[in-house]
């Protein structure tokens, strides 16, 4: 048998998932049954994770919204906060909580490249900000009812004080 993980879906393959799909998809043994339908051309666990992350109907594909980033966000950072020794994000978890609250599915994937990048986002900025140190003050003077804006970039005067 060819290495299943090379070969790449095609819109016959996904028209027959979802065709199997909707007959075994309640069972438990579901993606198994798929494969065997397909004659194993494709393996169990590669019809589950195409199922689970593209072929699923209630899934929504749409752009995450600033109110679930911020959801997101905010449910991470209090789940570490109560879960300090924890070593793993209980990712299905914050989904289904995701789907109560705003009516949609996403996939898990979805939802940890979003936190993956955030984290990222946030090691590069912290990295700029202490690696440079800060760029400029800014100082206003008021002098004769006037407001006079002073800039300082170059930070060597600090030691003649």
């Amino acid at each position: 048998m060819a290495n299943q993980s090379r070969i790449r879906f095609n819109q016959e393959d996904d028209d027959e998932i979802k065709k199997y799909m909707k007959v075994f998809g309640h069972l438990p043994n579901c993606n198994t049954l798929v494969s065997e339908k397909m004659n194993k051309r494709i393996s169990p666990k590669r019809i589950r994770q195409r199922w689970t992350n593209n072929l699923d109907p209630r899934l929504c594909h749409d752009p995450f919204d600033e109110i679930e980033k911020l959801y997101m966000i905010e449910w991470v950072k209090k789940y570490k906060i109560q879960n300090p020794s924890a070593d793993k994000i209980p990712w299905k978890k914050l989904i289904l909580e995701m789907k109560d609250k705003f009516g949609k599915l996403r996939t898990e994937n979805k939802v940890k490249n979003f936190w993956h990048s955030q984290e990222r986002q946030q090691r590069r900025q912290l990295h700029q900000n202490t690696s440079q140190g800060p760029s400029e003050i800014k100082i206003t003077y008021h002098h004769q009812n006037e407001d006079i804006n002073v800039t300082y970039k170059d930070f060597n005067f600090l030691h003649k004080f």
